[in-house]
């Protein structure tokens, strides 16, 4: 669709066209099937009627040619009643509605039997008077009659058809697509298309709109084009995908399904020309039963002077909405393990939020449904995620020196690190490292700090479930010696947006300093933390009020010191956990009465490996590692 954006505007109109009914395109009886029809009841017109043609016998003609367009024989009749001309002929619009709706038909078709219904009635009238004139009875007083009655069904009809147009055309389908591009020159390349469908009050018809605009603030090169087409081609294929349309009778929309959604063309997005694109694209449905709003929007820019890359994406669609931001260096290396290690933790992240958001049924609090919108969203935000990444890689390849030296610098310690941590027989290691999915060691990645959340609006409840992750890297140099400290976070939060007291957070963090001598490390340090906090509430009906059901709180804290001096190995490790859970016993009690259950544990140990009876028995090597010991210790300190 947007890929030929440039070069044929006609199969851009094809493809949002698509989705969009027309209302005019109808398929009523043809003329001589409708005159043959109505010729046919001439047979029923007695000779009595036929002496004198006066205006209550021409308005019996004309009743008969109005009551055999009724579609639906059970139509009550009223006894000792005759209807009016206009009464008639409103009831055969009604009749033929009543009809479509029976058979489940859509507004489009609804409105195809409108107008079917309204060139029937014309064609009564002039059968009518086909009738009379074949008959010689056709005279300036008939013609009369029947043009005054004409007027009456006409005005008669004119609100309810209005008013039938109105309400299957005011929220009809709308599709919108716009997209904003700037180089990094300046310039601005707008484009803006929309086909929308609605009613006009003025002329009471149904209408069909289409517009397409381009334009370009500045001069683009041949490069900026190039980086231009490489935009539109990336994001003509998310319209695609978007803009999906099917064949229904009660909705004309896909809804979209985040996971045919690629973002991959970020990756080679090219900054050296282009700083950045919003984009958003958005259809109402106006034939369901009640009328669906479906926006996604998305941001990405490039900030040249802080070396960041920005990118915020916001889809809402009927009930869900999905959320999400990254902000990330543009200065990273490749690092696979550790990619792995953080979609892994995304992945874990996602569903003890999920699980943790069962009810009594063990049932998701966001339904079957809801749990498939949720993952898809994810997968779309863990696209963008290495997507992202994968261009920080791109742009410290060949960007300048400076972004060079910072990712080898990086790389360096990361690989010393490594090598300690996986192949050193005495690293002890951090005692709850199979919990640490966030991975020991330093990331080459870029940093980043990503959010992502599903909201889903249930009517009484809201859940909603909400992942951050991130990393952040210094690097210092003090005299001899140089380093790299890192953060690595996660955290997990389920709640009901203030709906329901029902509440689970989970905080995990990874945190390393590093010092480094004459290209050996000297100094690591690691710590792990996780902390869960859960609370469940029950409804009390005397009460009127929430009550604490359960409540559960877990620290794990984990910690590695270790210092590779003179040959001599120190390393020190701690580790803690503590639980405390309060748990309600009583239901019906007026006293509130709960169990309780608490543990906690607490190990350290030292480990010191090296020719330690030298050290002891020599005072001047011990007073070169009492230095050297107390200057890593110095540096390591001012990391922190």
């Amino acid at each position: 669709m947007v890929n030929n954006i440039l070069g044929s505007h006609a199969n851009l109109s094809t493809l949002l066209a698509q989705s969009v009914n027309n209302a005019n395109q109808t398929t009523p009886p043809t003329s001589l099937q409708a005159t043959a029809n109505l010729e046919a009841n001439a047979q029923k017109i007695t000779d009595e009627l036929l002496g004198q043609f006066s205006d209550e016998k021409v308005g019996q003609v004309l009743n008969q040619q109005l009551t055999s367009l009724l579609t639906i024989s059970s139509t009550p009749s009223i006894l000792n009643y005759k209807l009016s001309d206009e009464e008639l002929a409103l009831r055969t619009v009604i009749s033929s509605q009543q009809e479509g709706l029976l058979n489940n038909e859509n507004s489009t078709k609804l409105i195809e039997r409108l107008n079917t219904s309204v060139k029937n009635i014309q064609g009564a009238y002039a059968s009518t008077s086909a009738i009379l004139s074949n008959l010689g009875q056709l005279g300036h007083k008939q013609q009369t009659f029947l043009a005054s009655s004409q007027q009456r069904v006409e005005r008669s009809l004119n609100p309810f058809m209005e008013d039938l147009n109105r309400k299957n055309y005011e929220n009809s389908d709308n599709y919108l697509f716009e997209l904003s591009v700037k180089t990094k020159e300046g310039d601005v390349i707008n484009i803006t298309f929309n086909s929308a469908q609605g009613y006009d009050e003025n002329t009471g018809e149904a209408t069909d709109d289409f517009s397409l605009s381009y334009e370009v603030n500045g001069d683009l090169s041949k490069a900026e084009h190039q980086a231009l087409t490489q935009v539109l081609s990336g994001v003509g294929e998310m319209a695609d995908e978007f803009f999906k349309t099917k064949q229904s009778s009660h909705s004309s929309y896909v809804p979209l399904n985040q996971t045919d959604i690629s973002l991959d063309f970020l990756t080679g997005f090219n900054h050296q020309q282009l700083s950045g694109f919003d984009v958003s694209f958005s259809t109402t449905d106006g034939e369901t039963i009640l009328p669906s709003e479906n926006n996604l929007n998305l941001s990405y820019n490039i900030d040249a002077a802080s070396n960041q890359q920005a990118l915020v994406y916001k889809s809402e669609s009927g009930q869900n909405e999905v959320d999400f931001t990254l902000d990330m260096s543009t200065f990273g290396g490749q690092d696979i393990n550790q990619m792995q290690q953080y979609i892994t933790t995304l992945d874990k992240s996602l569903e003890d939020s999920r699980r943790n958001s069962f009810d009594e049924t063990n049932d998701s609090a966001f339904g079957h449904k809801g749990d498939e919108k949720m993952k898809q969203g994810f997968a779309l935000f863990k696209d963008a995620f290495t997507s992202m990444s994968s261009a920080a890689e791109r742009y410290s390849r060949i960007e300048s020196v400076a972004s060079q030296q910072f990712t080898n610098g990086r790389e360096l310690v990361s690989d010393l690190v490594d090598n300690m941590i996986t192949n050193d027989p005495r690293y002890q290691g951090l005692g709850s490292s199979e919990k640490n999915t966030l991975g020991a060691g330093i990331s080459k990645l870029a940093d980043f700090d990503a959010a992502f959340s599903f909201a889903m609006d249930r009517g009484d409840y809201q859940p909603k479930s909400s992942i951050e992750l991130s990393q952040a890297t210094e690097q210092e140099k003090l005299g001899k010696f140089s380093g790299v400290t890192q953060s690595k976070n996660a955290s997990t939060r389920f709640d009901y947006q203030d709906s329901h007291p029902n509440t689970y957070d989970k905080k995990e963090s990874y945190n390393i300093g590093t010092a480094v001598k004459n290209n050996e490390l000297v100094g690591l340090d690691q710590s792990y933390k996780a902390d869960v906090d859960k609370k469940t509430y029950q409804f009390n009906p005397e009460k009127s009020q929430y009550e604490i059901k359960m409540a559960l709180k877990e620290q794990t804290i984990s910690e590695s010191s270790i210092r590779f001096i003179n040959d001599i190995w120190l390393e020190k490790n701690q580790d803690s956990y503590s639980m405390d859970k309060k748990e309600r016993i009583n239901s019906n009690s007026t006293q509130d009465e709960f169990k309780r259950t608490s543990s906690h544990s607490h190990s350290k140990l030292v480990t010191l490996i090296g020719d330690l009876d030298k050290l002891a028995e020599d005072k001047n090597v011990r007073r070169e590692y009492l230095t050297n010991l107390s200057q890593v210790n110095f540096f390591m300190d001012k990391e922190n």
